[in-house]
């Protein structure tokens, strides 16, 4: 019986099991990531927004949103290594893309943004000239097989079906089947006096390099190698040096590497050895090739002397009796125009000099440029009076030449034979310049003869210029990788470090690191400028325990100018220097934070630099914010103004909306008008900006990106020179950290992908686009508290920026001698032609707006 009972427990157990059925498997969620084919993202117009795309998931699904939230597009595809998205709109953009299976849902998030080309608005310092847009067959390029390598065979063509822009680009093919080296591509060019090249090429996928060739005015050829990716949509190529890049070579001409401008021809090379797979046929298209060069500056021409209306006079030197003399306009001379100035002197009656001079209205100008033709003077003279009545005076040596020739003075306080008299008479350009004069000399006549004559043209004054920059940290832990994201952001100036105690490990002796020299090079290859700073403290001299020790001694202050010299010595191409970083904050040790304190190492730091280096700007201030006013006042009460060239303030807002910064810097203003003589010093702002962590004193990121335009506009608007954002990248990927989240880009650790783009670089490009080398000229009041500044845009075209501090949109009416373009804050740009009346509407709010094209008559509000 026992044995019967166990049988049947053991029957039902197996019916039961039956009935249950085996535990179904455990499914996880599909894999899915999202990686950059761009780096950060980051795309420009004409390019294919693509996203990397890794899943086990069969399909995806993805949906594109706005900085507003909103649905841009959507759709489906099948997994592949890439996501392409019909996205060609500037802007910024939220790309969710989803992956789902029998195991549940898997989300993946990132950003990117579509910004203009740099070369679609001329940038600060650059001008561009098209060589190659390839819409016709005119602009004088020719095939070239390579000859030299017998065997190639290929040709260059238009092709009308495939362009960048414009519909057309140009074809180079080659084959090497029968043999050869390499085919080519090129064309004379007009001189030029580039500085960079830049172009969009599209292969099969096939070719991973080419050369590039330039020759330059001795018939040098230049060459280097620019790789490919294998994408088979336009890319955009650059060439930043001429003399120098990857496997440079040279040869011909001059044949010493060292580039002789401006350029006289331009080659590009299919190479062989550049196909991939060993292949033997590959093509390459070409478009939109340009050469950047530097840019005139901003300027007024204070004398063309084609009418006598613009205030010059004769001055007969009376404080030494006896010289005579005349100023007449010249219409049978003129080195631009028709007319040119003559100045002319009789000294056999006695006289020591005679002079050409006006008064100015206040120009707050960086140096000055002028034409100049005589064979009977070595130099003429130069005087420039300061704001505080100070005549600078100086003479400018001329060629013993009877053509004319150009002088250039970017120094008012130095020169040849200079001295001063009047006013602070301390021998400081206390600027603007209020008067200027030109004189011709008795000592001056070659041969000792009493009468002379010199004619004088194009007398122009050239100002600074607004530059717009940020703050970086390639200095200190920043990897090289953004450095490109920051020159196609459209900064032009950068912010950065090379510490004291990183390059003076032992007593005396300086070591930079390579990375300084790194970053710095590649500023300087991408036409930026760098603001150094130096700083902090070096533990062989004064050491507090702390990490911002501040030198306290006369040793330690003198070796930190060492420091500063030396630094400057290695780096010639740093022309701005800031001594230390927020003094008013970090200052440890003995220094206590103190106005004095700072003031004894700038006093130091800055005659040790204007010894070696009298052309560096020397940047100072102890970079007060706006809660500490009252230690720049002590320190400008010490007499600190008189050893730095332009004061750095960092104004941080936080909360607040920048329009207010106005009244911090007439404040601070005054404080420099109150203790420098009734005149003023450049101000920088070199730090500011709002973070977007999740504490109480951050903003979300679309307030970040509109805050951030305003405060280069206003800044601009009340006088500022240069506006540093701080900083250019996240500084980490705590969404809640303090220090994380001030940046344009996300950090490399960034869950949404290393160094991709938030609004802000988007709204800080737009901005730098619109701005590079524009004037500031003045506000216009429309109405309904909107602001309206109005610049001259860099290439001479009116621009203006509108926005309404608070409150609703608002429709503006804008009255316009012809067409518009209207941008918008993130960069979508819009051409609108005037009504019958000369009217456009424009619909404008806390974004920003700029307007540009034709004159702009008015702009008024309900």
């Amino acid at each position: 019986m026992k044995r019967l009972r166990l049988r049947s427990a053991a029957i039902v157990l197996v019916v039961l099991l039956g009935c249950l059925g085996t535990p179904p498997p455990v499914f996880a969620a599909p894999a899915l990531t999202l990686s950059t084919v761009a780096l950060g993202n980051v795309f420009t117009d004409g390019q294919q927004v693509q996203v990397g795309l890794s899943t086990s998931a069969a399909s995806v699904s993805w949906t594109v949103t706005d900085v507003n939230g909103a649905t841009v597009t959507s759709g489906s595809q099948a997994a592949a290594s890439t996501l392409q998205l019909p996205v060609t709109t500037r802007g910024w953009y939220q790309l969710s893309v989803q992956a789902a299976d029998s195991g549940g849902t898997t989300t993946a998030r990132t950003t990117f943004a579509i910004i203009s080309p740099l070369g679609a608005a001329p940038q600060s310092g650059i001008t561009t000239s098209v060589l190659g847009d390839f819409q016709s067959t005119s602009e004088g390029w020719s095939f070239y097989p390579g000859s030299e390598y017998p065997g190639a065979t290929g040709s260059f063509a238009q092709d009308t079906s495939d362009g960048h822009t414009g519909g057309k680009s140009g074809r180079l093919t080659g084959d090497f089947s029968g043999g050869g080296a390499y085919v080519s591509v090129k064309r004379a060019v007009p001189a030029v006096s580039a500085t960079s090249l830049s172009f969009w090429a599209r292969t099969a996928g096939n070719v991973s390099w080419i050369n590039v060739r330039l020759t330059d005015s001795t018939g040098q050829v230049h060459q280097q190698l620019v790789n490919l990716s294998s994408a088979t949509d336009w890319q955009a190529l650059a060439v930043a040096r001429f003399n120098g890049g990857r496997q440079y070579s040279h040869f011909g001409g001059a044949n010493d590497g060292v580039w002789h401008g401006p350029a006289k021809g331009v080659e590009l090379v299919l190479d062989r050895n550049g196909i991939t797979g060993g292949g033997t046929t590959a093509a390459i298209s070409i478009d939109d090739l340009t050469v950047g060069a530097s840019a005139a500056q901003p300027n007024t021409v204070l004398g063309d002397y084609e009418s006598s209306a613009e205030g010059w006079s004769f001055y007969p030197g009376s404080e030494f009796p006896g010289a005579t003399g005349s100023y007449t306009l010249d219409a049978t001379d003129g080195h631009t125009g028709v007319q040119s100035a003559k100045l002319s002197a009789d000294f056999s009656g006695g006289g020591n000099y005679v002079a050409l001079q006006r008064e100015l209205t206040s120009q707050n100008l960086s140096s000055l440029t002028l034409w100049v033709r005589t064979t009977q003077l070595s130099s003429i003279g130069l005087r420039l009076t300061d704001a505080t009545g100070q005549v600078h005076q100086q003479r400018l040596p001329l060629s013993a030449t009877s053509n004319w020739q150009s002088l250039t003075v970017s120094r008012f306080d130095a020169g040849t034979s200079y001295l001063h008299f009047g006013g602070a008479d301390d021998g400081i350009w206390h600027g603007p310049a209020k008067a200027i004069s030109l004189t011709l000399d008795k000592p001056q006549i070659i041969g000792s003869g009493t009468t002379a004559t010199v004619s004088i043209d194009s007398v122009t004054a050239l100002y600074p210029g607004a530059l717009l920059g940020a703050g970086t940290h390639f200095g200190a832990k920043w990897a090289p990788d953004p450095l490109p994201l920051v020159a196609q952001s459209g900064a032009r100036t950068v912010r950065d470090e090379a510490y004291w105690s990183d390059a003076e490990t032992t007593w005396g002796t300086f070591a930079f690191p390579a990375k300084v020299t790194n970053y710095l090079t590649t500023l300087q290859n991408n036409s930026i400028d760098p603001l150094l700073i130096a700083d902090y403290g070096n533990c062989l001299y004064d050491c507090p325990d702390h990490a911002f020790n501040a030198p306290s001694t006369d040793a330690g202050r003198a070796a930190f100018a060492n420091y500063a010299d030396a630094l400057l010595t290695k780096y010639p191409q740093v022309k701005n220097l800031a001594v230390w970083n927020e003094w008013d904050n970090n200052a440890a040790g003995p220094a206590n934070k103190s106005p004095d304190s700072y003031l004894a190492l700038l006093k130091a730091t800055y005659a040790k630099v204007k010894a070696g280096h009298p052309a560096v700007t020397v940047v100072g201030g102890g970079d007060t914010d706006v809660t500490q006013v009252a230690w720049f006042q002590s320190f400008a009460a010490l007499g600190g103004l008189q050893y730095l060239d332009v004061v750095s303030v960092h104004p941080y807002n936080f909360l607040h909306a920048p329009e207010n910064l106005g009244t911090y810097i007439a404040q601070l203003r005054a404080i420099i008008r109150q203790y420098n003589g009734g005149v003023d010093k450049p101000i920088w702002i070199t730090e500011a900006g709002w973070r977007t962590a999740t504490s109480s004193d951050s903003v979300d990121e679309a307030t970040q990106a509109m805050y951030l335009a305003r405060a280069e506009l206003t800044t601009l608007g009340h006088g500022i020179q240069r506006y540093y954002l701080y900083d250019f990248m996240n500084d980490g990927s705590d969404p809640a950290g303090l220090e994380d989240n001030f940046g344009l880009i996300h950090h490399s650790s960034d869950p949404l992908g290393p160094y991709t783009p938030k609004p802000s670089y988007v709204a800080y490009a737009t901005a730098a686009r619109q701005l590079a080398g524009a004037t500031f000229l003045g506000k216009e009041n429309p109405g309904n508290g909107l602001i309206d500044q109005v610049f001259s845009a860099a290439d001479g075209s009116p621009l203006r920026a509108i926005w309404a501090a608070t409150g609703a949109n608002t429709t503006v009416t804008v009255n316009a001698d012809g067409p518009i373009q209207v941008t918008s804050l993130y960069g979508l740009s819009t051409t609108y032609t005037p009504d019958a009346a000369g009217n456009i509407t424009v619909t404008v709010g806390v974004r920003p707006v700029y307007l540009k094209g034709s004159t702009i008559n008015s702009v008024s509000a309900p």
